[in-house]
């Protein structure tokens, strides 16, 4: 390692205490991902209490949110089991890092809980009575707490989260990662933060296109498109061929008159073969060429436990970028995703800030693609998912923003507290507040 560790610094923290608070959000309506419509998803919020290197107190918060459709679908257990054992990992990582005895920097503080995340799902599937417990699942429960980290980090120092991430306040490099990581700080691949992006519109497979396609008190595609100006759009597919293909050609046929701009991407969340994705790219090409021009990147569309035939993977991401996002678990990942085929991964600001920025950082070296996905945060997730989408070097700039559509109550603490971020107007959401570093001190 080049940069072994050091003795400390001055803006290291010492966690004293933790708390942690569990929202239980209703989407209106349901979002509908592969057939499943997604209709609550639980919100997470932990406080801690810190001492800085002087003994001075403090304090952060971080938020995240407890999707079990997403992070754990396949189980013998119903839906309201495995949120509350995702709840208990939650209060059990938080009680963890509020005992131990550590003080550094939030990478430092995160490292053991995020080491010890198998051995904890293990006990966790024990007592459950299941086999396992997906990493997945592990990972959005450990999220709030490391977020807690380094915003606790931030307030303790007074200073910008994003302007911390330097040698100066870390301490260590990220070649423990490996080689590419040698000599390189997260904040060295961050760009200039933006004062507002481009929303990217999920549109689920059910969701109407028009009003004529809607229920009564549902908004179509039509309709958010004229009223936002929304152009970046996020299909999710069935895994049916011909009737996703059908649906391209729809959507396509609303939202391409009313903007010159029309950026599509596609997610079949893990419905396709590779075989099955080469045919409806070579179905566009030969058919509909001036749709497939539209279409940025695919996302995950193989089942993430799948091993890809890289091959045919290299082949598919020559012609359009595809990125691994529920597929990708573990940081060790980074390292061999390029081999097999995928050209990028997706980040998530629910899944920890230490894995956002650690991903970032290696992924920007390597020449990945990257993307920020949201998975329908709301209130100081969103928040956060915004801040960093600011100052992310992403490869598309804009940021999906589900909760407007889907689950619009669940933000109204945050619509008073900073009315911008919950305004799209011109098809792009203000930023400027949080770009500054994620939280303005």
């Amino acid at each position: 390692m080049n940069s072994a560790m050091k003795n400390g610094r001055r803006s290291d923290i010492r966690v004293r205490g933790a708390e942690v608070r569990f929202r239980d959000v209703a989407l209106e309506p349901p979002f509908v991902i592969s057939g499943r419509p997604l209709t609550h998803i639980t919100a997470v919020s932990v406080h801690v209490d810190v001492t800085d290197c002087a003994g001075q107190g403090s304090a952060g918060v971080g938020a995240g949110m407890l999707s079990a459709p997403w992070s754990w679908p396949s189980t013998d257990l119903d839906l309201e089991t495995r949120d509350r054992v995702m709840r208990e990992l939650v209060r059990e990582l938080a009680a963890q890092m509020a005992e131990s005895s550590l003080s550094g920097d939030p990478f430092v503080l995160w490292r053991p809980l995020y080491e010890g995340l198998d051995d904890l799902l293990a006990g966790a599937a024990r007592r459950a009575g299941v086999d396992r417990i997906p990493r997945l699942a592990g990972l959005l429960a450990l999220g709030a707490v490391d977020n807690a980290l380094h915003d606790a980090w931030s307030r303790a120092a007074g200073i910008p989260l994003t302007s911390m991430y330097t040698a100066e306040h870390l301490r260590e490099d990220l070649s423990r990662y490996g080689k590419a990581g040698e000599g390189l700080y997260p904040g060295e691949t961050l760009g200039t933060p933006h004062a507002q992006l481009p929303v990217q519109h999920a549109l689920g497979v059910g969701d109407p296109l028009t009003a004529a396609d809607a229920a009564p008190g549902v908004r179509d595609l039509e309709d958010w498109i004229r009223v936002e100006g929304v152009h970046h759009l996020k299909l999710k597919l069935s895994g049916e061929l011909s009737a996703d293909l059908e649906r391209l050609r729809a959507v396509h046929r609303v939202a391409a008159p009313l903007h010159s701009d029309l950026r599509l991407s596609l997610d079949p969340n893990e419905a396709y073969t590779l075989p099955a994705l080469a045919e409806l790219l070579d179905t566009l090409e030969r058919e509909d060429p001036v749709l497939l021009s539209t279409i940025d990147y695919l996302e995950q569309p193989i089942p993430r436990d799948q091993e890809p035939d890289p091959v045919m993977l290299r082949r598919l991401s020559a012609r359009i970028p595809v990125l691994l996002d529920e597929g990708y678990s573990r940081l060790t990942q980074l390292s061999t995703l390029q081999g097999q085929g995928w050209s990028g991964v997706v980040i998530k600001a629910v899944k920890g800030q230490s894995h956002a920025m650690i991903t970032q950082a290696l992924a920007h070296a390597a020449g990945m693609r990257i993307a920020i996905q949201d998975l329908t945060t709301v209130d100081l997730a969103l928040e956060h998912s915004l801040g960093l989408a600011a100052v992310l070097p992403v490869s598309w700039p804009a940021v999906e923003y589900n909760s407007r559509q889907y689950a619009a109550a669940a933000n109204g603490e945050l619509a008073r507290r900073a009315p911008e971020l919950v305004t799209v107007r011109d098809g792009s959401v203000r930023v400027e507040p949080v770009a500054r570093g994620l939280h303005d001190i």
